[in-house]
């Protein structure tokens, strides 16, 4: 249940960054909607939220708190101002001044952005676990050396894909605020600028998979 959850939240997120190919209705409705599955993976979390307040802060632990605490920003921050520039469900609610509001709009596309991204970097922390898994449900028991060399062309692959993907939806400049009129990705179709959004995903993923990797090594 909790990884069919994880996969869930994936696509609606990938669904709502490809808002560009979306009736309105449904990117308010999923932006809406995504609170529920959020909900649901917190109250399965809980635990690990309690205990935020007891042991020692080691390096690996003080960046996986900072990624989930901003991954809880920028998600908030994404649903908060996409419902004050809401044309369709929140109309009726939302002065036409937050509406028409152009730092809104920023605010809401930017930190869009950052969901992703920090979505993606949450994503690594847990990758371990997920690649056990998958060994475990293909009998894999151990990695021999062509499959470690397989799977290290993957990861350098998916890395590849990954920048190219943040490149043609020019994501620096979306981070940074600025307003793309058309970016390179918005040349394909809705399917392919999914994929984007995917390898820009992935390419997080890895960062922080690595990331915390090496801050374990150094532990060690």
């Amino acid at each position: 249940m909790r990884y069919v959850l994880d996969i869930l939240l994936l696509l609606l997120l990938i669904f709502e960054m490809s808002f560009l190919y979306l009736p309105p209705f449904f990117h308010e409705l999923i932006g809406s909607a995504l609170l529920v599955p959020i909900v649901v993976h917190l109250w399965q979390n809980r635990f690990y939220l309690k205990a935020l307040v007891k042991g020692r802060w080691s390096l690996p632990r003080l960046f996986s708190t900072a990624v989930n605490l901003l991954l809880a920003v920028s998600c908030l921050t994404s649903i908060i101002s996409g419902c004050l520039i809401s044309n369709v469900l929140f109309a009726d609610i939302v002065p036409l001044s937050l509406r028409s509001n152009p730092v809104l709009f920023s605010i809401h596309s930017a930190s869009a952005r950052y969901f992703l991204v920090f979505a993606g970097l949450h994503f690594g922390l847990h990758a371990g676990g997920w690649w056990q898994n998958l060994q475990k449900a293909a009998g894999i028991k151990s990695r021999p050396f062509p499959a470690k060399i397989l799977a290290g062309l993957v990861v350098l692959l998916i890395a590849m894909s990954g920048i190219y993907a943040a490149l043609q939806d020019e994501l620096l400049e979306r981070l940074q605020g600025v307003h793309i009129f058309m970016a390179p990705a918005l040349q394909y179709d809705a399917f392919g600028y999914g994929l984007t959004q995917f390898g820009i995903f992935l390419l997080f993923a890895e960062i922080g998979w690595l990331f915390l990797w090496l801050l374990r090594q150094r532990r060690t």
